[in-house]
């Protein structure tokens, strides 16, 4: 389950930013995740749920996630499409492409400490 190595990666940015801002509390953190990462979100969120159990300093902090559509560019269109099934084939034409343009990102937007937001 890489999801933990994961949440525990997240979980080593957002204390050392609340550290830097001099927080004693995280309450929530917000994440782009895309649908072609390979992160299976139940996985991810109970991991990060346990994490955050194990430290007073996020103890009871919610994941907020949105989910980031794959899409890639078909450069012979000069047009965006979705890529359905891992399958960047343009529906349009008909071309294979290798211009990904979303879907396989994962960011840590932000996060509220102390009833503040952070940006990271």
């Amino acid at each position: 389950m890489h999801e933990l190595s994961i949440a525990q990666s997240i979980f080593d940015a957002i204390e050392a930013k609340a550290d830097q801002c001099q927080a004693s509390h995280i309450r929530s953190v917000h994440l782009q995740v895309g649908e072609a990462s390979g992160i299976i979100l139940d996985s991810l969120t109970s991991c990060f749920e346990m994490l955050a159990n194990t430290d007073q300093m996020t103890q009871g902090a919610q994941l907020q996630i949105d989910v980031i559509p794959h899409r890639a560019f078909c450069p012979h269109c000069a047009k965006e499409f979705e890529v359905k099934q891992l399958v960047a084939q343009c529906p349009g034409c008909g071309q294979w492409s290798d211009e990904i343009i979303s879907g396989t990102e994962l960011r840590i937007l932000e996060m509220e400490i102390d009833g503040i937001e952070a940006q990271l």
